[in-house]
C-alpha cells in the first residue's frame, strides 16, 4: 500500500471519527447551569413578530407597489442576489471538508485551537444557513403564496398549497432567511458590529420587496426565521461546548477557542 493511499485512508479515518463525535455531543445532554437554546425572551419575540406580520399583511399590496416602484430606492434591488445562500454555503463547506481529516492531536495546542475555531464556525454557518432554509423551503410549499408578479391578476392574498415550484413560492422569503441567518452568524463572531450587521442584513433582505419578488410579510417571516434559529442553534451548541460556549446568563453565546486563536495571532505578530 503506497504512502499516499495510507494518507488518504488515514484522514477519511479521522473525518469518521470527528463526525462520530459530533453526534455523540450533539445526542447528549448540555452541560449543567448552561442556558437553555430557546428562551421565554425569544418565545415573546417569535409571538410579537407573528402578530407584527398579522398587522402588516393589510398593507402589503400597497407598500409592494410603493416600493418597488419607487426610483431611488429601485437602484438597491441589484444588491438582492447577495442573499443567496450558495453564496455562504460553498464556501463554507468547502473549509469544512477540507479541515475535517486534520490530524489534530498532532497540532500544537495554539494551532490546533485556531483551525479549530475556523472548522466549528464554517461548520456552523453551514447549518445555520441550510437548515433555516430548510424549514423555509417546507413552509413555501405547505403555504404555497403567489408572488408579487401577479399582484395584478391574482392580489397579495392568493394560495396555492402543495404547489411546487417559483410562482407560488412566496412565503416565506428564502433571501430574507439567508439574510437573517447570515446576520446572526456575523452578529456572535463579531459582537462589536452586532447593530450595523443586523441592520445592514434587515435592508438587504428589504431589497426583495423592491424586486418586485417577495411582499413585506413574506421579508419580515423569512429574516425572523433565519435570525432566531441560527441564534437558538448557536445557543444549542453552546450548551454542549461545541463552536461556542456560554458566559453566564448572557443571551448571546461566545465563541470557543476565541481567547486561543487570538492568542495565537498575537504570537505571530512577535515573530
Amino acid at each position: 500500500m503506497t504512502e499516499d493511499v495510507r494518507s488518504r485512508r488515514s484522514a477519511l479515518g479521522r473525518a469518521g471519527h470527528t463526525i462520530v463525535r459530533f453526534l455523540a455531543r450533539m445526542n447528549a445532554p448540555a452541560y449543567p447551569a448552561t442556558p437553555p437554546a430557546w428562551t421565554n425572551a425569544m418565545t415573546m419575540a417569535a409571538v410579537l413578530i407573528f402578530f407584527a406580520i398579522l398587522l402588516l399583511h393589510p398593507y402589503d399590496e400597497f407598500l409592494s407597489r410603493t416600493l418597488s416602484g419607487h426610483g431611488p430606492l429601485r437602484e438597491t434591488r441589484h444588491l438582492t442576489d447577495i442573499g443567496l445562500s450558495q453564496w455562504y454555503l460553498v464556501p463554507a463547506f468547502v473549509i469544512g471538508v477540507c479541515l475535517i481529516g486534520i490530524d489534530w492531536k498532532s497540532l500544537a495546542r495554539t494551532r490546533r485551537a485556531q483551525l479549530g475555531l475556523i472548522y466549528a464556525q464554517a461548520t456552523f454557518a453551514f447549518w445555520a444557513i441550510a437548515l433555516s432554509g430548510i424549514i423555509t423551503n417546507i413552509a413555501k410549499f405547505l403555504i404555497g403564496r403567489a408572488r408579487p408578479k401577479f399582484i395584478d391578476t391574482l392580489g397579495p392574498n392568493s394560495f396555492s398549497p402543495f404547489e411546487a415550484g417559483y410562482n407560488f413560492a412566496s412565503f416565506p422569503s428564502g433571501h430574507s432567511t439567508t439574510m437573517g441567518a447570515v446576520g446572526a452568524v456575523l452578529a456572535l463572531w463579531f459582537p462589536r458590529w452586532r447593530v450595523a450587521i443586523i441592520l445592514a442584513t434587515m435592508f438587504i433582505a428589504f431589497t426583495r420587496i423592491i424586486a418586485q419578488a417577495h411582499y413585506p410579510t413574506d421579508v419580515v417571516a423569512g429574516y425572523s426565521v433565519g435570525f432566531l434559529f441560527t441564534v437558538g442553534l448557536a445557543r444549542f451548541l453552546a450548551g454542549r461546548r461545541t463552536a461556542f460556549v456560554s458566559e453566564g446568563t448572557r443571551f448571546w453565546p461566545v465563541l470557543r477557542f476565541r481567547d486561543h486563536f487570538w492568542e495565537r495571532k498575537a504570537d505571530l505578530n512577535n515573530e
